[in-house]
């Protein structure tokens, strides 16, 4: 069995792809790394590169093609080729950086927590910010979700999940949709009942190019993905509730993690003419207080939800304007 099983989801992305894997390419994690390369129905030149890294080292990189089934799909097929104890996903336009990564996997093989957190970088065109969420742990040890510790959300970038939790909760995250990353981050932090954080700069996560998702003009054009992933939000924090499986800072994490979600929908109708905004938003709200009232009510807490939905949604208007600043100063 390898250590580490990696699934890089990859659509279309020959300008990006080399870096990502020549990232993984060092000989000395060969015997303990899985690189799982899922061609998503690419039409360029993704297959291409993918199997000249395939050619290097075929005991650690493996070409999966399949028809076109989203971000989501690839995450599925993933967790059901991986033959790694771990299991992490990294795509096809970020990469990671090599010297941590074998330092990482070196300390996976002695690890048997559920779930394993590190840092990330998010990289710009013009600037990198390293990025840390921990607060409360000492690297290397294992702690349970009972311990004092402040893990203040789980991302996509930071985390390295038991391949055997995935399989045995029968995780399956939504296909032929963008945004679904937090689906999964939130299915790891759930089915862990163990954690150890290691301070590492792990993942470097792109960012502020046009042609990404999370780009405000494609975040706008795929508002319809980001309202059924935050509905499916919704529903996975609900039947969390009423399992009633989760630790009260288990639970913490999640909500932090999903309310983000479901505030960044509500963030990108912002970016509509006003009675437009505000009629979307109301719609939005009054869907998720149908889907479940536990929800809804614990959504209350977060401060920008709050206002939104203050005096029958009457700041929309302002929150409209705060956001538009923000978005000028800051670009996201």
């Amino acid at each position: 069995m390898k250590t580490l099983t990696i699934s890089v989801a990859a659509y279309n992305v020959e300008n990006t792809l080399e870096k990502t894997l020549s990232s993984f390419n060092d000989p000395r994690v060969y015997q303990d790394l899985e690189v799982l390369i899922i061609d998503d129905g690419s039409k360029d030149n993704t297959k291409k590169i993918a199997l000249k890294y395939q050619n290097i080292a075929p005991e650690t990189f493996k070409y999966i093609a399949k028809e076109n089934g989203g971000h989501g799909s690839t995450i599925n097929k993933g967790i059901e080729l991986a033959t790694g104890k771990y299991f992490k996903v990294v795509d096809g336009d970020d990469w990671v950086d090599t010297s941590s990564l074998y330092t990482f996997i070196q300390k996976l093989k002695m690890q048997d927590s559920d779930l394993v957190l590190t840092n990330h970088v998010e990289v710009y065109p013009d600037h990198s910010t390293k990025v840390n969420l921990i607060n409360g742990m000492h690297s290397g040890q294992q702690y349970s979700w009972n311990d004092d510790i402040n893990i203040k959300r789980v991302v996509l970038h930071t985390l390295t999940v038991k391949t055997s939790l995935l399989r045995k909760a029968k995780v399956h995250i939504t296909e032929k949709c963008f945004y679904v990353d937090v689906e999964f981050v939130i299915w790891a932090a759930y089915v862990s009942k163990s954690i150890t954080y290691l301070d590492l700069y792990l993942y470097m996560y792109r960012l502020g190019e046009k042609n990404q998702s999370v780009a405000k003009a494609n975040m706008l054009k795929n508002i319809k993905m980001q309202e059924k992933v935050s509905y499916q939000l919704v529903r996975m924090y609900d039947r969390f509730m009423t399992e009633n499986h989760m630790l009260p800072r288990q639970e913490e994490t999640i909500f932090n993690t999903f309310k983000r979600s479901v505030g960044s929908t509500m963030r990108t109708y912002l970016l509509m003419p006003t009675a437009t905004a505000k009629k979307n938003i109301i719609k939005f709200d009054s869907n998720i207080k149908q889907i479940s009232t536990t929800s809804f009510q614990r959504l209350n807490d977060d401060r920008f939800i709050h206002l939104i939905r203050k005096g029958n949604y009457a700041m929309v208007p302002l929150a409209k304007v705060m956001y538009r600043i923000w978005v000028l100063k800051y670009g996201y």
